[in-house]
C-alpha cells in the first residue's frame, strides 16, 4: 500500500511557502468533518484545525499565489499519473489552506479518508507543508493496521488515492501553528 503514497522534497521553495501563508492567513473559519453521520459538524476533539479555502481569491497577490500553487498541485498529480497510469484527473475539486494551532482538544485530526458520500468529488489527495516551527503536527497513514509516519518539512507533498484502503490523521499541535495547503483532484 504505500507503494501508492508518492513523497516529493521541497517540492515549493521556503520562500513561497511563507508567501502562501502570509496571503492566506486570514478569513479562517472551523473546519468539520464529514462522515456516514455527519455532513458539516464542527466536533474539536475529532478534527481541530481551521481552513481557508484558497481557490476564493480575492485579490491580484492572492490570485498570483494561487495560479503558482495549483501548478504544483498540477506537477504532482503529473507525477503521480506517470507512475500510475490509470489515475485520470481534469481539475482541483477543493484547496484549502489549513491551520492548526496548540490548544487543549484532543486532535489534530484524527484518522479519517478522503472520500465519501457526503464530501465533495475526490480521486487523489495531496497535503503540502507550509512550515516547521511547530511541534507535534505529525502526518500518519494507518494503512491495515500498521501506522506509517511521513516525515514531512517545509515545502514537502505527499499525494494518496483519497479512498477508504489510506485512513491518515494529522497529530495533535503541542506547541506552534502547523500550516498546510491541503487539495483534491478529480
Amino acid at each position: 500500500m504505500k507503494d501508492y503514497i508518492l513523497e516529493i522534497r521541497k517540492l515549493i521553495p521556503e520562500h513561497m511557502c511563507k508567501k502562501i501563508i502570509s496571503y492566506f492567513d486570514n478569513s479562517f473559519e472551523d473546519a468539520a468533518i464529514t462522515g456516514k453521520t455527519s455532513q458539516g459538524d464542527v466536533v474539536k476533539n475529532i478534527r481541530n484545525c481551521t481552513k481557508r479555502d484558497i481557490l476564493d481569491s480575492k485579490t491580484f497577490g492572492e490570485k498570483l499565489i494561487l495560479n503558482y500553487t495549483k501548478s504544483k498541485i498540477f506537477e504532482i498529480t503529473s507525477q503521480y499519473q506517470k507512475k500510475f497510469n490509470f489515475l485520470n484527473t481534469e481539475r482541483i475539486s477543493q484547496l484549502d489552506l489549513l491551520k492548526y494551532e496548540a490548544n487543549n482538544y484532543d486532535a489534530g485530526y484524527k484518522y479519517h479518508v478522503d472520500m465519501g458520500p457526503k464530501s465533495t468529488p475526490r480521486h487523489l489527495s495531496i497535503s503540502i507543508c507550509l512550515n516547521n516551527d511547530f511541534t507535534g503536527g505529525e502526518f500518519k497513514f494507518n494503512l491495515n493496521g500498521i501506522e506509517i509516519q511521513m516525515p514531512q518539512n517545509i515545502g514537502d507533498a505527499i499525494a494518496f488515492p483519497s479512498n477508504f484502503l489510506f485512513p491518515h490523521q494529522v497529530n495533535k499541535v503541542l506547541t506552534g501553528t502547523r500550516y498546510a495547503i491541503i487539495g483534491w483532484v478529480v
